[in-house]
């Protein structure tokens, strides 16, 4: 084996899985995968800090091999992608070449004509695509906050909105996205919308999707803060949607600096899949009911694959009454994660924000929800800003 890079190879052709490695003959180690999973793909790439990835491209469906280019290219434009192929149509090729591969290798290829570029392609980008914080991934990336939970009788939507202000007034100058996936046709958690933009829009046409776009077509509730209607029926979540979503979502995060999704529960398995890699903090939303607390258990336990390590789990306690058991401490053991905090119910001023039409913070009454809410917030802050000092130290300490 001439070194340890190692090539990636998305491909379901046995054959060409076959040829690929008599034709590398043990020079370089490849990992193979499956195109159907593109949370894998990417994985994938990340684990081994690949700098070159092979894709097949499928005959009988070649809307997928381009999709998956895309993907990884809007991932990681720096990226080496090489197009493979039994054979292929000048058509094709410029498809291929345009959705972001480098280069198309036919199965015919000259066996020692081809080691000969793909050792040209690896020595091209030694900075590998996916290693060292992604170094030659793109510069800016947005946090993603992502809030679900495990029964549709917790409101994440008005959590989910309060969150999305609150985040809008702690960090003045920041552009931020709220998502809602229970959006209807009026409105985009509980505000009025007049966007002329949907998630679903994005989908169909992520070509012409960049931020003079989103900019235009996305009013700002306050300054800094976009809503964006993001409900996909569930009859509609196909293999082809979920890549869809994942070049979209990859494109919105390069134009924001946080991102913060409601997703409804029977969602929340399709959405963790697409981007669970992408999610910053999971923050998993109860009722202070036990049952909900296990079923919450199971369900982050369910997802743990699909999720970075650097992921941070959170618990976040809607409802919450100090003197009336379970206390925090016991939902926190139970889930099994760290706990972001509780939020009161507060219902007269929940039900006055949501018929209005209006954040609650701009109720002309205080709010015991939403004091709270920025409480949280503040001091989620300063923790997050206090283990960055600590890492920074022991990083210099090192060095030293």
């Amino acid at each position: 084996m001439e070194n340890q890079d190692i090539i990636v190879c998305v491909a379901d052709d046995l054959g060409l899985r076959v040829w690929l490695e008599r034709t590398l003959d043990g020079a370089w180690p490849i990992e193979f995968v499956a195109s159907s999973d593109l949370n894998r793909v990417i994985k994938m790439v990340e684990a081994t800090h690949s700098c070159l990835v092979f894709v097949t491209f499928d005959e009988a469906q070649p809307d997928r091999s381009l999709r998956v280019i895309s993907a990884l290219v809007k991932s990681y434009p720096s990226l080496n992608v090489v197009t493979l192929a039994k054979r292929v149509t000048q058509e094709q090729l410029l498809k291929s070449m345009r959705a972001g591969a480098r280069d198309c290798f036919l199965s015919d290829s000259d066996t020692e004509e081809m080691r000969a570029q793909v050792k040209a392609l690896l020595t091209r980008e030694k900075a590998p695509a996916a290693s060292q914080g992604k170094a030659s991934a793109p510069s800016h990336r947005a946090v993603v906050n992502l809030l679900t939970g495990v029964s549709s009788t917790v409101d994440t939507r008005f959590v989910t909105q309060s969150y999305a202000f609150a985040a809008a007034k702690r960090h003045p100058g920041k552009r931020i996205l709220a998502i809602d996936t229970a959006a209807t046709e009026r409105h985009v958690f509980y505000l009025d919308s007049n966007n002329r933009l949907t998630l679903n829009d994005l989908l169909v046409s992520s070509d012409t999707l960049d931020e003079t776009l989103v900019d235009t077509a996305l009013e700002e509730y306050v300054p800094g803060l976009r809503m964006l209607a993001g409900n996909l029926p569930l009859k509609s979540l196909t293999e082809e949607r979920s890549t869809d979503l994942f070049i979209a979502f990859s494109q919105l995060m390069q134009m924001f600096d946080s991102i913060v999704i409601n997703v409804d529960p029977l969602l929340a398995d399709f959405w963790i899949k697409v981007i669970g890699l992408q999610v910053s903090n999971l923050v998993m939303t109860i009722h202070p009911v036990v049952e909900q607390a296990h079923l919450a258990r199971e369900k982050l336990q369910s997802w743990d694959a699909e999720l970075s390590e650097r992921c941070n789990r959170l618990l976040l306690v809607d409802g919450y009454e100090d003197k009336v058991p379970p206390g925090l401490d016991q939902l926190e053991s139970a889930v099994g994660v760290p706990s972001l905090g509780a939020l009161p119910l507060d219902w007269a001023n929940r039900l006055l924000a949501m018929n209005a039409g209006i954040p609650v913070h701009t109720l002309p009454r205080r709010s015991a929800f939403n004091r709270k809410f920025e409480s949280l917030l503040k001091r989620a802050d300063e923790q997050r800003a206090a283990q960055r000092k600590q890492t920074r130290s022991k990083e210099a300490q090192g060095r030293a």
